[in-house]
């Protein structure tokens, strides 16, 4: 999904998009904010040990159903929770489930399994967050959580309780955003509800993240399936996956997002999507969907009771759903925006509002903290002075920066990560002075060469000075452009060893690398250019064959 509005412009925030240290291709050192976040919080909120033994469990073929219950029988709370569950309309069971041998035999391994990991969000994540805040917080994970499961059954998929607990889980990356960005999240996000704007797409917009890509990346560090998380990645309208393209559980949970969006974020305009996305997929009419928001509704409160978890007041499904079609009648009557709010998008209007810029303010604390929690806003201007780079000829043209601008530009419409390597020979001079001239121009040739095999045809080679070459790398990210960066100076490095013409003079390169996850908007070419730059100036002082890189936010 490519974002509508330029933030680079007037007086918009252009300079407050945090970035981290560099740090060498061996991973040692500062990565990219999203990976300070999982790691932060994969040390602080780790799966119960029930939950983790559960897993390993149903992953061995060998383990008993005895095994399975005997585990969770372990954990009074955890068996109390399921049974009051299983015992929900949730599941719409005859009679009362007494003890885990009946939930076992009536539900199966998966979806106990699925019920345990739903349940064992670590108790830490909760703790310190408002009550008004976390209560919004749960409104829509449960709402989206039932939905899933409930939706999935009007499509008459057997997979309900898979989609429901990825409806529960899809949200924890805002939870470790409250955690560690405190109320300038947990402000900026109210302030997206009261816009009726859309929080992810806010997210990327000022951020160059969203709460997805965290809580996708944390839920990767528990070990949770890989289907799972890959499930809740495609399910979030973030991904920038066309609903026409999903398919299986992602469907399902795209639809339950949108829906949750109406019911608990009241994005009344959302409905006709909702409507358009549901009838291609199943038979419906207005009395299906009225009955199935009931349903919800209903469900919603009975999940909240079985999680001791509070809800706001007030809240009633079915005026939101009479809202939605009131305003879709309107709608066939003008032809004017259903919501519009003012001249301009809510967008627009989130992107001035003094709530992102404290939220990119304290994003950036977190940054240059290495991911300690900051909670409130830097004031004024105390920030040392950049550090003044030594004078060298790798410099940037307006040619480079159009087609860095441009490479940028794809990789945000097609959502895929962007990076850029800079290469340079060492001791250029002795180098020039035994080899000539002309075996500069063969070396670019053969890096062009070896970056067009070794990316499938993705890069693009461009000089840069003299002694430099610059290599763009859409849908590649650190990790992959590291290793090809690698790649390329052992090859070059063996190439010149056996070209006689060197007289013995060793070819040997330092590289530079700058990688973006989806390039936001507010990250100009020139920044992502020096980003590579210091870090290619950093790998030279070591005498050569040697790559320094950096992940920009």
């Amino acid at each position: 999904m490519q974002k509508a509005t330029d933030v680079t412009g007037g007086s918009s925030i252009t300079t407050s998009v945090p970035k981290t240290l560099g740090h060498d291709e061996h991973g040692s050192g500062e990565v990219g904010l999203v990976a300070q976040m999982v790691s932060r919080a994969q040390q602080l909120y780790s799966l119960p040990t029930v939950a983790m033994e559960v897993l390993k469990l149903t992953a061995d073929e060998h383990a008993t159903v005895v095994q399975i219950k005997e585990c969770i029988q372990r954990d009074p709370a955890m068996t109390l929770k399921i049974l009051k569950v299983v015992n929900s309309p949730l599941f719409g069971l005859s009679g009362q489930v007494s003890d885990l041998n009946q939930a076992l035999a009536l539900l199966g391994i998966k979806p106990l399994k699925l019920l345990v990991l739903g349940f064992s969000l670590p108790k830490a994540m909760l703790q310190g967050i408002e009550a008004e805040v976390l209560a919004q917080y749960w409104q829509f994970a449960l709402t989206k959580a039932v939905a899933a499961r409930e939706i999935a059954n009007l499509q008459g998929k057997n997979f309900g309780d898979e989609a429901f607990i990825a409806g529960l889980l899809s949200e924890i990356g805002a939870l470790v955003m409250l955690q560690d960005l405190g109320d300038a999240y947990a402000n900026f996000a109210n302030k997206v509800l009261q816009e009726e704007a859309d929080l992810s797409e806010m997210e990327w917009e000022t951020l160059g993240f969203d709460h997805n890509i965290l809580g996708c990346r944390l839920l990767q560090s528990w070990n949770l399936p890989e289907a799972l998380v890959e499930v809740i990645r495609e399910g979030s309208p973030s991904s920038g996956i066309e609903f026409g393209r999903l398919s299986g559980q992602s469907v399902t949970l795209r639809l339950a997002h949108n829906l949750a969006e109406v019911l608990a974020h009241h994005r009344l305009n959302l409905m006709p999507k909702f409507l358009d996305q549901l009838k291609s997929t199943t038979r419906h009419d207005e009395d299906t969907v009225e009955h199935l928001v009931v349903d919800i509704q209903e469900k919603l409160y009975q999940l909240a009771g079985v999680l001791s978890v509070s809800l706001p007041d007030g809240t009633d499904y079915c005026e939101v759903v009479a809202q939605a079609y009131v305003q879709l009648s309107q709608l066939a009557e003008s032809v004017a925006a259903p919501l519009a709010l003012g001249d301009r998008a809510p967008h627009d209007q989130m992107i001035q509002s003094p709530e992102v810029q404290r939220l990119i303010d304290t994003t950036k604390s977190l940054a240059e903290n290495g991911g300690v929690p900051v909670r409130s806003a830097k004031q004024g201007n105390s920030e040392a002075p950049a550090e003044e780079l030594p004078v060298d000829p790798i410099m940037a043209d307006a040619s480079m920066l159009t087609e860095i601008a441009t490479s940028m530009q794809r990789c945000r419409s097609q959502r895929c990560e962007f990076s850029l390597s800079l290469l340079k020979i060492n001791q250029f001079e002795d180098f020039l002075m035994v080899a000539g001239v002309e075996e500069v121009d063969v070396w670019r040739q053969l890096v062009a060469a070896i970056v067009d095999r070794l990316s499938d045809g993705l890069g693009r080679v461009l000089p840069c000075g003299e002694m430099s070459v610059a290599v763009l790398l859409e849908d590649h990210d650190r990790h992959q452009t590291v290793t090809l960066t690698r790649q390329l100076l052992d090859l070059v490095t063996s190439w010149s060893q056996r070209r006689e013409c060197h007289h013995g003079v060793e070819l040997t390169l330092s590289g530079g690398v700058a990688s973006a996850c989806v390039p936001p908007k507010s990250l100009p070419p020139q920044e992502i250019f020096q980003a590579a730059r210091r870090c290619l100036l950093a790998a030279s002082k070591g005498g050569g064959n040697a790559i320094k890189s950096i992940e920009v936010l």
